[in-house]
């Protein structure tokens, strides 16, 4: 080690950086397939199932009254409003509420098909009451758009991801809606917009680590100094075993 000291510290350079070449495989993803494999079995039933039908991908936004009373005029008008703006997400395919439900009904021997709310503010007690009879009833919105209680309610967009560049298109599907959720609460103070889907799930992972790498990374490099610091007792040493 000694006679050949330049020649072993640039083979060991040479191997620590060989070692070190993987990191250029090392990324962040927002799919959750990443977990599986491309034989599992689970997998493959649930692609089949949505190259059958279709891909279930959504962000809901859950809409919290602070009266705790979804069916009320102006709530409804709110929920109205933010179905026809959540339209405009990126890769949307449907959006779905309580306010744009089709609710089919019989009128003499005519079948009509309406959305269950239109122009909200202009309803009275008694259409209130019926909206309400409606939702609740309904096994299509019940516990999936709306409470048994009516204390709260959700906007449930659809999207279709291309899947070219899932690193790009789940934070523009994300950011889109948090904008949403932030400029409604801002509009009306009287309610409470959560945010969830599968799209913030995807979403979550990469936001998770590069959130701890700005706090946890920096907290554990810091641990090791202190405790080499107080192992070691020499500077030149603590700073090169940190290196």
């Amino acid at each position: 080690l000694i006679r050949w000291r330049w020649l072993v510290v640039l083979l060991t350079l040479v191997w620590v950086f060989a070692a070190a070449s993987g990191g250029r495989f090392l990324s962040f993803t927002n799919d959750y397939r990443i977990f599986f494999s491309e034989e599992n079995p689970q997998l493959q039933a649930f692609d089949e199932l949505q190259n059958t039908y279709n891909k279930s991908d959504n962000a809901l936004m859950v809409i919290t009254p602070k009266s705790g009373n979804v069916f009320t005029p102006e709530i409804l008008s709110v929920v109205e409003e933010i179905t026809e703006a959540a339209w405009q997400t990126p890769y949307s395919l449907r959006v779905d509420s309580i306010t744009n439900f089709q609710h089919t009904y019989a009128e003499a021997d005519d079948l009509v098909v309406e959305n269950l709310v239109e122009d909200a503010l202009s309803l009275g007690p008694e259409e209130v009451a019926r909206v309400r009879a409606v939702a609740l009833a309904e096994p299509g919105l019940l516990n999936r758009i709306i409470s048994p209680s009516g204390h709260v309610t959700g906007v449930n967009v659809t999207v279709h991801l291309p899947e070219i560049d899932l690193q790009a298109e789940v934070p523009e599907v994300v950011t889109f809606i948090r904008g949403l959720a932030k400029e409604y609460e801002a509009k009306y103070p009287q309610v409470e917009i959560r945010l969830t889907g599968v799209a913030f799930m995807n979403n979550a992972f990469p936001e998770a680590a590069q959130s701890d790498v700005k706090t946890l990374v920096p907290i554990m490099f810091l641990v090791i100094l202190l405790l080499v610091g107080f192992s070691v007792r020499v500077i030149g040493g603590t700073i090169a075993t940190l290196l």
